[in-house]
């Protein structure tokens, strides 16, 4: 395992280029995402410390997708052919790469109802949440306040909205007082209220199952 660092909007990994590793995220917070022809981004998915970012490196090869960090951060890396000895010898490995990969497409089909059929509050509540959701697994804050380390533009890239108007709809949920926002830090008042405005349901992430 070796271990780098990285400082915020370093590349952790790169779309089509050819790949020995496989990393895990050890601190900070990462996203992955995927640009258009002209440049434009869309961030299809957000990761914690604990999550595995490429695994499908060791079985696929060449990434489809750009891995970048949002904070400074560190990752464990690991060589692919280590992870495929694993899985072949240790079915209790196997189990977890299937649970990973099987996560990972339960969670891209959320993502893409949140973008194809829900409105710009719905879907941004639904974010949230789920942004909240992950956060969290690091342990509440005692003050319940939350950093919001993705910027605005970022939040935009993710929900299909222009970073304008994700400032619109933070506005409107904090006149809802769904969320209570302080510069880059926000709590919520009632988690369940929340949960309601973005129909979130946390069942497509499975974190029991992940965490397990």
């Amino acid at each position: 395992m070796t271990l780098r660092s990285f400082s915020s909007g370093d590349f952790i990994g790169r779309e089509g280029r050819s790949a020995s590793t496989c990393a895990v995220l050890t601190r900070g917070f990462a996203v992955r995402q995927k640009l258009t022809g002209s440049g434009d981004r869309q961030i299809v998915s957000l990761h914690g410390p604990g999550d595995a970012l490429n695994f499908q490196n060791a079985f696929l090869g060449v990434p489809d997708y750009d891995i970048r960090s949002v904070e400074d951060c560190v990752a464990s890396f690991v060589d692919a052919s280590a992870i495929r000895a694993l899985a072949a010898e240790r079915p209790a490995v196997a189990r977890s790469l299937l649970i990973s990969a099987f996560t990972e497409a339960s969670t891209a089909r959320e993502w893409m109802l949140n973008l194809g059929r829900r409105n710009a509050r719905t879907r941004l509540a639904h974010f949230l949440c789920e942004y909240l959701d992950r956060i969290s697994l690091q342990g509440h804050p005692a003050d319940g306040k939350y950093e919001l380390r993705l910027s605005q533009e970022q939040i935009g890239d993710a929900t299909g909205m222009t970073a304008v108007h994700v400032n619109r709809m933070l506005k409107a949920l904090q006149t809802e007082t769904l969320i209570k926002q302080l510069g880059r830090f926000i709590s919520v008042p009632n988690m369940y209220a929340l949960m309601d405005a973005g129909e979130y349901n946390p069942r497509y992430l499975h974190l029991q199952e992940s965490n397990a």
